[in-house]
């Protein structure tokens, strides 16, 4: 099969090579893109070590005024991941160790769910939760709820972050966007946090006075709250869009790498730093007065998961002329995007882009052996697909939009195929929002929904194969946020909106109300509808009354939210726990990570959306640009 799928890619793309060769004018012949280089021979990836998760939370706060949602309050709720592999009847037993007492809770075994409400925990001591496959006493995961937890009802559990004092004097680094990903291959996953440069008297700039060297710090802690590793930018990454990364593993070991971009003066896990490497007496390319990055060497790096040192480095995507992006002042230039993508439908590839407003490149590299290896390279300048220029996002979805095994990168307006081509284009130009899924049950396959910037388009809905229209909604304004996703499951499919408009249904039927936010989709509290994050609280629509429902208030637990009014969470991600989604957020006095997860009990079972490749895929990207929240490859909401 893997050998049917080269031997299809690669006549494929002789076919697109011969059609491309013709030239019935008399044109001037276009540039010619560079080769890739050729592809390396690798071996399938290691199995990953996946752990069932068991996770238990709780939360007392008495601020829930449904009496329906009132119950939950006070119990501890238990729940684990489901394998794609497995039965659907597949049962589990559920034992509580306690004052060194064990008890099996469950009379029957547990089917059909894969969470457990435990009414009779003493919540004064450590309670151990131990999971095991129905009828068999061989363990399948452990986990303790802390008294010190379980005692003051509290929905989270902390990581204290390691103090910046030691990097620059005065300077405190705020936290920013996160990630997720197995860096040591025990199963468990870890949280990458990026930091940001903060003067103690905030000053808004882009990239960090002269006088100061590092803008942007990189972490990795476990879920214990241990640190392992903290890379040091350098003063030549600006802050923002520009400093997106990747965690994934690309080499196939089983175990997760950190792709980035580097300059001189980065300093890696290990303490080894990026010098002068061209030799022209300058490490530091700022410019006073100017919040921007006006040349120097740019890199992309692959650190190690477990050290933080560096395996492997090339030269970024070159910057050229500031004017060839979209503006005179180095600022479009900088727009930087750092993901991944199974390109071959076997193995991860790192993704490097550069430019949205104009010029537009995008890169695929292999990681393998120790070494990068470029696969690809899609460039709108090199005469074939000039088109695809000016139709970037400040985000991008990966995902398999046409069915064929392989991943493709949605870059907002135009989608490029798993090859490097173009595969379709609308032309509809830039925008700030673009999510990627199967929204619609009455059509196959994937859809986008987006807004736009520029323009006769506020938002539309698109094929994700063919990039054909199926819905639009007209506006001349920049409509900087929208979102879709089955919020009531009275109208059938995915609800769509805008910001200040109304909620439509899937077929763009005006449904008479507003969601009240169209900033974060989150599966949080058991239904198959979703719930939206709006900074430090989510709420839900009553399907009856069409009025929101508060679930959950995060700022009176002492969390806030990142990026100014965006107030974005650093993360949301399923990676505890059974399907539904946890949520990382810092403390408001930003010294500390905290990590909420549902106590609301369901009576739905889904493999574990980490196993879904394309909502894999929105994790990994998620911090890119202006985060967007994570899709399943299929149709989940309330009228499966």
């Amino acid at each position: 099969m893997i050998l049917m799928r080269r031997l299809l890619t690669l006549f494929a793309v002789l076919i697109t090579f011969a059609a491309c060769s013709e030239d019935p004018t008399n044109e001037p012949t276009p540039p010619t893109p560079p080769e890739p280089e050729p592809e390396l021979e690798r071996p399938l990836p290691v199995e990953p070590n996946v752990r069932r998760m068991l996770w238990a939370s709780i939360n007392s706060s008495k601020e829930v005024v449904k009496s329906t949602l009132y119950e939950f309050n006070d119990k501890v709720l238990v729940s684990w991941r489901l394998f794609p592999s497995d039965d659907k009847e597949l049962g589990f037993d559920l034992y509580r160790l306690s004052n060194g007492t064990e008890t099996k809770l469950n009379n029957e075994p547990i089917v059909g769910r894969t969470n457990f409400q435990d009414l009779t925990a003493n919540l004064g001591m450590d309670n151990i939760y131990r999971l095991c496959y129905a009828g068999s006493n061989e363990t399948l995961d452990i986990h303790t709820l802390p008294a010190t937890q379980a005692s003051a009802g509290l929905p989270y559990r902390s990581v204290m972050l390691q103090s910046t004092a030691d990097v620059e004097q005065g300077v405190f680094y705020t936290p920013n966007d996160g990630a997720i990903g197995d860096l040591d291959g025990d199963g468990v996953p870890e949280i990458i946090l990026k930091r940001q440069f903060r003067l103690e008297q905030f000053v808004e700039t882009k990239i960090c006075p002269k006088e100061y060297r590092h803008s942007t710090l990189y972490e990795a802690y476990k879920l214990d709250g241990s640190f392992m590793w903290r890379i040091e930018s350098g003063p030549n990454i600006p802050l923002g869009n520009s400093s997106s990364f990747a965690v994934c593993d690309f080499d196939g070991d089983g175990k997760c790498e950190i792709a980035l971009r580097t300059a001189e003066g980065t300093i890696f896990g290990d303490g080894t730093e990026i010098g002068d490497t061209n030799n022209d007496g300058t490490t530091d390319y700022r410019v006073d007065g100017d919040d921007n990055i006006h040349g120097g060497p740019e890199f992309l790096s692959v650190l190690d998961g477990v050290t933080g040192r560096e395996l492997a480095r090339t030269d970024y995507i070159a910057l050229g002329k500031s004017a060839d992006w979209g503006d005179l002042n180095y600022y479009r230039s900088s727009s930087y995007r750092v993901g991944a993508g199974s390109f071959d439908g076997i193995h991860n590839s790192i993704l490097i882009c550069r430019g949205c407003y104009n010029k537009i490149v995008l890169e695929a590299w292999d990681y393998y052996g120790g070494k990068l290896s470029r696969k690809w390279r899609f460039d709108t300048t090199d005469g074939i697909h000039g088109e695809y220029a000016g139709q970037g996002y400040h985000n991008l979805r990966v995902g398999d939009v046409d069915n064929d095994g392989f991943d493709e990168v949605v870059y907002g307006s135009c989608t490029i195929d798993h090859n490097g081509k173009g595969l379709n284009c609308c032309g509809y130009g830039h925008g700030d929002a673009l999510h990627l899924g199967d929204f619609d049950p009455d059509i196959a396959g994937l859809e986008i929904y987006s807004c736009f910037e520029f323009g006769d388009i506020g938002a539309a809905l698109r094929s994700a194969r063919t990039g054909a229209l199926i819905w639009r909604y007209d506006s001349t304004e920049d409509v900087g946020r929208a979102l879709i996703s089955d919020i009531d499951s009275s109208s059938r499919g995915c609800e769509a909106w805008w910001f200040r408009g109304n909620v439509h249904s899937i077929k763009q039927d005006d449904l008479g109300y507003e969601a009240g936010s169209c900033n974060f989709a989150i599966w949080w509290s058991g239904k198959l509808t979703r719930e939206i994050l709006n900074g430090t609280t989510i709420d839900g629509i009553d399907p009856s009354t069409k009025k929101g429902i508060r679930y959950f208030t995060l700022y009176k637990y002492g969390a806030t939210s990142i990026n100014g009014t965006k107030e974005n969470p650093v993360l949301v991600a399923d990676f505890l726990g059974d399907w539904r989604e946890e949520i990382i957020l810092p403390t408001q006095n930003l010294d500390e990570l905290r990590i909420f997860s549902t106590w609301y009990p369901s009576e739905y079972q889904f493999p574990y959306l980490l196993s879904d490749h394309l909502y894999n895929m929105c994790v990994v990207t998620q911090n890119i640009g202006y985060n967007q929240p994570n899709f399943v490859s299929y149709y989940l909401a309330s009228d499966m």
